[in-house]
């Protein structure tokens, strides 16, 4: 069972995402850490606790973590993609679960020296909170199991703008920085949540599962959709934040390759764009490649099988 700390900014995907862990046996939930980005850090973090609320999951902890990125401002967040509440404004209450005293980072840093190499980070959000554990106590990354982060479009276009993925544009320096550690990392980006597509219909299955969380996701998920029939012309959505989850239970369902990667930190029309090196960057001589000289390799996902993952999830939802 896969010790797991899960950094996310719910978000309506994220809602789900984290349905799909706490429905899956092979995780045992350390924590959440919640970051900005959907929407602020404090409506992440109440929508965090009330999804543990109606999940009956009062023993998983919540810290709270980065209001804005590493420089800079929080822009705000997407109130056209998740509702203004982050949850489909469905304004539930906030339910009475509250965060822990501790900090998302110092969080993460006492878990991960806790059990040295037996935890992964499943990051859905920008990754401003890996980012600053990091800065703040290096030695994590050689006992940080695996990192696995939703974000980031290696060979294909982007969907905050046309280079870049949202998570990534909400931080690209964090984003570098955290692609630049030697961890284990794979990248769950564009190139596969795109070809996942969860149908209105399967939804609609899904719906008739009745239980407080499902019951609620499913309610935010109208909003979703109706986005995503707007802006993509598409009935259903594409399957983000979910795709880690399934990539930790079943990595066979993923083609990956891996190349080292930089992401553009230059306030141009390519910022938050994840470039991967496709050539030879120990090639000596070189200058075109020097940005990628000494940057681990990352997997990333490049295909997958989608109608077994979205079986998977409609499964794991249904439980």
């Amino acid at each position: 069972m896969d010790k797991l700390i899960i950094d996310t900014d719910p978000g309506v995907d994220d809602s789900m995402a984290l349905q799909f862990a706490l429905a899956s046996k092979e995780f045992h939930i350390l924590g959440i850490t919640t970051v900005f980005g959907n929407v602020d850090i404090e409506q992440t973090t109440k929508n965090a606790l009330r999804i543990l609320h109606l999940a009956q999951r009062a023993d998983i902890p919540v810290a709270k973590g980065a209001s804005k990125p590493v420089y800079g401002e929080f822009l705000g967040g997407v109130p056209f993609v998740h509702g203004d509440d982050g949850q489909g404004n469905t304004w539930r209450p906030a339910g009475p679960l509250k965060p822990i005293d501790i900090g998302a980072e110092e969080f993460i840093i006492e878990q991960v020296l806790r059990y040295p190499n037996q935890v992964r980070l499943a990051a859905l959000g920008p990754l401003t909170n890996l980012a600053r554990a990091l800065e703040k106590k290096p030695e994590i990354q050689d006992k940080v199991k695996e990192v696995v982060f939703m974000g980031g479009n290696a060979f294909c276009p982007g969907n905050a703008t046309p280079a870049a993925e949202a998570n990534m544009l909400s931080d690209p320096e964090a984003a570098d920085r955290v692609l630049g550690a030697n961890w284990p990392m794979t990248m769950v980006g564009l190139d596969v949540t795109h070809k996942t597509l969860l149908s209105r219909d399967t939804l609609n299955k899904i719906s008739l599962f009745r239980s407080p969380l499902n019951d609620f996701v499913m309610e935010a998920y109208q909003f979703y959709q109706d986005f995503f029939m707007k802006a993509n012309k598409i009935d259903g959505t594409f399957v983000h934040d979910s795709s880690v989850f399934a990539y930790l239970i079943d990595r066979s369902l993923y083609k990956t390759v891996e190349y080292p990667i930089r992401v553009e930190t230059q306030h141009s029309i390519s910022r938050g764009k994840t470039w991967p090196s496709l050539g030879e960057t120990d090639h000596e001589g070189a200058k075109a490649l020097e940005p990628w000289r000494n940057r681990p390799k990352i997997k990333i996902c490049l295909d997958v099988e989608d109608k077994k993952v979205i079986q998977l999830l409609e499964q794991r939802l249904m439980q």
